[in-house]
């Protein structure tokens, strides 16, 4: 009995030592999506992929990924429009060199950045409240057949892994390979998106 006594205790000794030597886990915030789809390009159909540069990678990494070969990227060395009249000008821009080139769909994908506005903090400081948006257009009508929206509860750094990241998620999620909402659901189809929190934030 004493002998078990003893071993109980130093079993006790060696667990609270360890829970005490492990640093506290980072806050790790997952991204939020919303979207859907009524109609899903098929595996060989055209489509124009008209993007904002610097989300263009990603979105042709993933379509590839899912068996999409016949993707056409405008080129988008131009000065973009004034924001209040690029987004009307850019659909039917993307749309006219749809029905030139005989494809099928457009996607539109666009970012915005503002420095206010995320759920979980007042203000981004050096930081960004970062918006991945997808449009999917027929091309045949102009009609919009999918949609989604991704972003972080929290400011992000506005980099190459941020941008990745919600391009994937809003893609999952107007494909259907993930539900709308905040999930941590890491997989092939969709990407590991978790943002870590700043070693240096405060609380």
């Amino acid at each position: 009995m004493k002998t078990q006594l003893i071993l109980l205790w130093i079993l006790s000794l060696l667990v609270l030592q360890g829970c005490s030597a492990k640093a506290p886990v980072p806050g790790v915030h997952f991204p939020i999506t919303s979207g859907s789809h009524r109609l899903l390009p098929t595996a060989e159909a055209k489509i124009i992929l008209w993007s904002d540069p610097d989300m263009t990678d990603a979105a042709l990494d993933w379509l590839r990924t899912h068996h999409y070969a016949r993707i056409v990227v405008p080129d988008h060395d131009r000065p973009r429009e004034a924001q209040a009249s690029s987004d009307l000008s850019d659909r039917r821009a993307a749309l006219a060199l749809a029905d030139s080139l005989h494809a099928e769909f457009v996607l539109l994908l666009e970012r915005e950045t503002s420095k206010e506005g995320a759920l979980i903090e007042p203000s981004c400081g050096v930081r960004f409240v970062v918006h991945v948006r997808l449009h999917g257009l027929s091309a045949r009508d102009g009609g919009t057949v999918l949609q989604a929206n991704a972003h972080y509860p929290n400011c992000v750094e506005l980099n190459e892994r941020t941008i990745r990241n919600l391009t994937c998620q809003a893609f999952a999620t107007a494909w259907g390979f993930r539900p709308s909402g905040q999930l941590d659901l890491p997989s092939s189809l969709m990407c590991t998106a978790g943002q870590t929190e700043p070693a240096s934030k405060i609380p």
